[in-house]
C-alpha cells in the first residue's frame, strides 16, 4: 500500500478529533461576563488538548517521512495510535464538564499516557523496519540514540498523575501535561539524523 493513503486516513482522523473537541464548548446561555466565564473550563481543556493534538500531527507527519514502504504491521501500530487519540474529545469533555476534578483529569492524563506509549510504539515499528532495510553500522548507532524525550515526557505524565491524585485543586496536574506537549513542539531531532543517513546512503549508492 502507497502510504500516502495512510498519511492520507490519518490526517483526516486527526481533523475531526479536533472538530469534535471544539464542538464540545457550547455558547453561553446568558449574555452576561458571568456566563462568558463559565466556559473558562471548557475553553482551557480544550487549549490543552488542540496543542497536544496538534504537536501529535506535526510529530506523526515528520515521522512518517521516514517510511518506505507500509506493511500490515506499521499500519496497525498507527491505527491504535489514532484508535487512542479518538478517545480525546470525550477526555476533553469529562474534564471541562466537571471542572477539573480528581478522577477526570486523572483519567485524561492515563489517556495521554497510553498515547504516549502507542506514538513510540509507532515509531519502534517504522525504525525497526528501517533497520531490516538497512542492516548498516551507522543505522544501528543511530538506532541507539539517547530517548531523553521520550523518557522525560513518560516522567511528567506520571507526576501529572501524582498531582491529579495528591493535589487535585492546583490543576499543577494540567501544567505538567503541558510541559510534557513542549518537548515535542520542535519534532524528534533524531528523525532528521536519520533522514540524513538515508539521504547520503542513497548518494552514495
Amino acid at each position: 500500500m502507497p502510504k500516502g493513503r495512510m498519511e492520507a486516513m490519518s490526517d483526516g482522523v486527526i481533523a475531526i478529533i479536533i472538530t469534535i473537541t471544539v464542538l464540545t464548548i457550547s455558547a453561553p446561555d446568558g449574555s452576561s461576563l458571568e456566563d462568558l466565564m463559565s466556559l473558562v473550563p471548557a475553553i482551557l481543556s480544550y487549549a490543552i488538548s488542540f496543542v497536544g493534538v496538534g504537536t501529535y500531527w506535526n510529530n506523526h507527519h515528520h515521522l512518517l517521512n521516514l517510511v518506505q514502504k507500509v506493511d500490515g504491521k506499521l499500519l496497525w501500530a498507527n491505527l491504535f495510535f489514532l484508535f487512542v487519540m479518538s478517545f480525546i474529545p470525550v477526555a476533553t469533555d469529562w474534564l471541562a464538564k466537571t471542572s477539573f476534578a480528581t478522577l477526570p483529569t486523572t483519567a485524561y492524563v492515563v489517556l495521554n499516557i497510553l498515547l504516549s506509549l502507542s506514538y513510540m510504539n509507532l515509531e519502534r515499528v517504522i525504525r525497526h523496519d528501517l533497520a531490516c532495510e538497512y542492516s548498516i553500522t551507522g543505522m544501528k548507532q543511530l538506532q541507539k540514540r539517547s530517548l531523553v524525550k521520550e523518557r522525560a515526557t513518560l516522567f511528567l505524565e506520571l507526576v501529572a498523575i501524582a498531582l491529579a491524585l495528591f493535589l487535585p485543586a492546583t490543576h499543577a496536574a494540567l501544567i505538567a501535561m503541558a510541559a510534557a506537549f513542549l518537548f515535542w513542539v520542535v519534532p524528534d531531532l533524531r528523525i532528521v539524523h536519520l533522514l540524513d543517513f538515508l539521504a547520503s546512503d542513497e548518494t552514495d549508492a
